[in-house]
């Protein structure tokens, strides 16, 4: 038995000079000099070591144990020598909680520390200590990120031991993680909620980093692919659809989504793969065009607000303004329909009105039925619709925005008065949709004579071949204020007779 307790004795020394690396004579030490009572600890700790690595579930905790760790509301009661032998800051906490006991003559033999601020919490904790006590824990996508935050919090480093927590976990971001676009996605999307400690070890950056790099590396791919195969528009370009891994960003919160598509834009992604990833997000975290009547029910939707900052800031992401531009006439109008619903910023609303405008020449009628906002604006008496914002749009496409003083790009000056412009097809389908506009807006009642007559003059004369469709929208509007004449006549009359 002796024999046992020396083999024992030397192995536990052993164990703490090697794993401290004789770094630390003062940790060293003090862990060696637990007499025979913390001996007897070390053997529990051996036994128990050798029965996890044979496969048997022999729980952390155990009586004798005589360190308890408390994160939030849970407890584990654990041993000092496993944990210090891998955590650097285990160590030094216990370090610093020894001289205190010392110095209040303390003779508690369990001590307590509180690790309540690690990333991860209580579920990151019991794998970093099964870790420490030799438990070949299973690292994968959805725990990677919060280990490895773990790690550096517990500073788990090579300083403290060999095939450390840390290195591990970065051994396993570097060939499953950062060199694959889905696998990357996944993990960033589970660092959304540790936040600020990824900031702390830039591993964010470096995952949106590798997202970009990858990106573009699948771009260049795809481009030669069919280059080389001549597919054709058929199932096997379908199949190999350069923003496959686009449609994956839509599990990602709005930040870290705009931080990889502004990643991909500086690296030089295509501007009809960021529009079309740029649709795929709205159509996914935006509820597109939708527009209540009721104010009380748009101030009960918890998302307003999350909707109003969506909207600015896929705004913000879309690609330069051009009359070439990638970006759907739809999606433009539907963003701000959007805006306006959700009383987005004047800036958000300037930029998307100047980008329909400039692309005028390709809406239809339901473009530019942008309804006004209900919000603050409960009477009767509202107009339908905004007709101040189509006003706007209208003047940048004749470019009489008196507001405007960009004037460097030609292809925006429209040469109207000469008979062999190239714009005057634009300028008539631009003339044909106000008419319509202009009916459909007459049948509001709420419109008044100073807005229509204001829309009507905004083409100049040239540029209505017949007037038919607009001689059409001025007598709707007549009859519908005739009619609205005549019941509020009615109306005044019976509230006379009734009193």
């Amino acid at each position: 038995m002796s024999y046992v307790w020396y083999w024992l004795g030397h192995l536990y020394y052993r164990l703490a000079t090697e794993s401290f690396k004789a770094k630390d004579d003062q940790i060293a030490s003090y862990f060696i000099d637990f007499k025979i009572s913390s001996l007897s600890k070390a053997s529990i700790y051996v036994v128990q070591n050798l029965q996890m690595q044979m496969g048997m579930h022999v729980p952390i905790s155990d009586v004798s144990s005589d360190l308890t760790i408390e994160i939030g509301t849970a407890s584990f009661a654990l041993h000092k020598f496993p944990l210090v032998s891998r955590s650097g800051r285990i160590r030094k906490l216990l370090l610093e909680a020894k001289d205190s006991n010392s110095n209040s003559n303390s003779n508690s033999k369990v001590s307590r520390l509180n690790l309540s601020s690690i990333p991860g919490g209580s579920q990151a904790f019991e794998l970093a200590a099964k870790f420490c006590y030799g438990v070949n824990i299973e690292i994968a996508m959805s725990n990677v990120g919060m280990l490895r935050c773990a790690a550096h919090f517990l500073e788990m480093t090579e300083e403290y031991s060999d095939k450390n927590l840390e290195s591990r976990t970065e051994a396993y971001l570097k060939d499953a993680v950062l060199t694959s676009i889905p696998n990357s996605i996944s993990v960033l999307h589970h660092c959304e909620t540790l936040v600020p400690f990824t900031e702390e070890i830039n591993l964010v950056s470096r995952i949106i980093n590798a997202i970009a790099n990858n990106a573009c590396k699948e771009q260049l791919t795809s481009g030669l692919s069919k280059l080389e195969h001549n597919f054709p528009s058929g199932g096997d370009a379908a199949e190999m659809s350069p923003d496959w891994w686009g449609k994956l960003l839509t599990k990602l919160n709005l930040d870290f989504f705009q931080r990889v598509l502004s990643a991909v834009k500086s690296k030089g992604l295509k501007q009809d793969l960021i529009t079309r990833i740029l649709i795929n997000y709205a159509q996914n975290s935006l509820q597109l065009g939708l527009v209540t009547r009721d104010p009380q029910l748009v101030t009960q939707l918890d998302s307003h607000k999350k909707q109003r900052v969506t909207v600015e800031t896929i705004s913000g992401l879309l690609p330069t303004q051009s009359r070439k531009s990638t970006v759907p006439m739809a999606f433009l109008s539907s963003l701000l329909k959007s805006a306006i619903s959700t009383s987005a910023s004047t800036s958000c609303r300037s930029d998307l009105e100047r980008r329909i405008g400039l692309q005028l020449d390709q809406a239809i009628l339901e473009d530019i039925l942008i309804p006004a906002n209900a919000h603050g604006n409960s009477h009767s008496h509202s107009p339908l619709y905004d007709t101040d914002s189509v006003l706007r749009i209208f003047s940048i496409f004749l470019n009489l925005d008196e507001d405007d003083d960009d004037h460097e790009n030609d292809e925006m000056m429209y040469d109207f008065d000469s008979p062999g412009s190239p714009k005057q097809s634009s300028i008539i389908k631009v003339s044909k949709l106000l008419d319509n506009y202009l009916a459909e807006v007459a049948l509001d009642s709420n419109m008044t004579p100073s807005k229509l007559i204001a829309l009507a003059e905004l083409l100049p004369d040239h540029a209505r071949m017949v007037y038919d469709g607009l001689y059409r929208a001025v007598d709707i509007f007549l009859k519908v204020i005739n009619t609205s004449y005549v019941y509020l006549r009615m109306s005044h009359t019976y509230i006379h007779n009734t009193n």
